[in-house]
Order: C-alpha cells, then structure tokens, then sequence
C-alpha cells in the first residue's frame, strides 16, 4: 500500500456494509489512515507484517487491500484480513487476492498456519474462505461489535500442508 492509496481504503473502511463487516468500528479519517500506514510500513520492514494494495491486473487503482499481521516466525503463523471495496465485493477479486497471499504466506515466507476470523453472519465470506480450503476450528462467542451489536465470530485456518496438497493437480 502507498500513501496514494490512502483515501479510498479509508473510504471502503468507513463503508458500513464494508469496512463494518470486516470488523471496523469507528469512522477513520484520512490522517489516522496514515498513522496506520506509517505504523504498517514499519511492521513491514521488521517482517512482522505484510499489508498490501489490491488492484484489478494491469492497473493500480486500489479496490482493497489484504495483509498478514502479527507474523510469529518461531511458530510459523499469522493472522490473515482482507477488506474490499463495495464495488469489489462478490465478483471474485477477493478471493485471487487471498489464493496471491497464501501463495505467499506459505511460499515466501514459509509460515505453517494462517488463520483468520469472520462473522458468523457473513455468509458470503464463510463460503469464500471454506472454498479457498480455509478450515472451520471454532466459534468466538459475541467476539465482535457489528452495527452495535455483539456477533459470533468464526476462527479459520488453513495449514501449508492442506494448500500443497490444493495446488498438487
């Protein structure tokens, strides 16, 4: 992600359908998106995360943006978050973003578990992540706020094991 990217991130975070979705709790100005990138771009550079744009192939228009966070290399695992925009969202882009970051998280840098949490209530997402091989391994009661009311969320992961085994024809 670059500093250019900035306002439409925090435009699809402040997007309640969107950004309240995927856990964002309070409206973001485009200032606190820079302190965040600032902090990022030094997680980056310590290798304790990865955050990254996403953009359609051949263009850099930002539709949304995916990351790796609190990367433990001793352990080989890392949390996994992805947010797109609204006009973004369903059509697929998503889900080769995840299939890139896996590639990856498992690859490149050669973590062992990425995991991730989901609303319980976000269907589309639950569908998205079992398709991609991700692993229902329990439910986190009331874990989260969404339009001001508790909801379940979903623990997922996925090990580097069950994704060769996905890319072995």
């Amino acid at each position: 992600m670059e500093e250019r990217d900035l306002p439409a991130y925090v435009a699809s975070i402040n997007d309640t359908e969107v950004g309240g979705k995927a856990g964002f709790r309070v409206p973001v100005s485009v200032s606190m998106g820079k302190t965040w990138l600032d902090n990022s771009l030094t997680r980056m550079s310590a290798r304790e995360a990865y955050f990254f744009a996403v953009c359609e192939l051949g263009s850099d228009a930002f539709i949304g943006t995916i990351w790796l966070k609190d990367i433990d290399h001793a352990s080989g695992n890392s949390e996994l978050a992805i947010c797109m925009d609204r006009d973004h969202v369903g059509a697929g882009w998503g889900t080769d973003a995840l299939r890139a970051l896996l590639a990856f998280g498992f690859g490149s840098i050669g973590l062992r578990r990425i995991w991730l949490h989901v609303s319980a209530e976000n269907a589309r997402a639950l569908r998205s992540y079992e398709k991609l091989g991700f692993r229902r391994e329990g439910l986190l009661r009331e874990d989260n706020v969404v339009h001001g009311r508790p909801v379940d969320s979903v623990l997922m992961a996925m090990l580097r094991s069950e994704w060769a085994e996905m890319q072995t024809p």
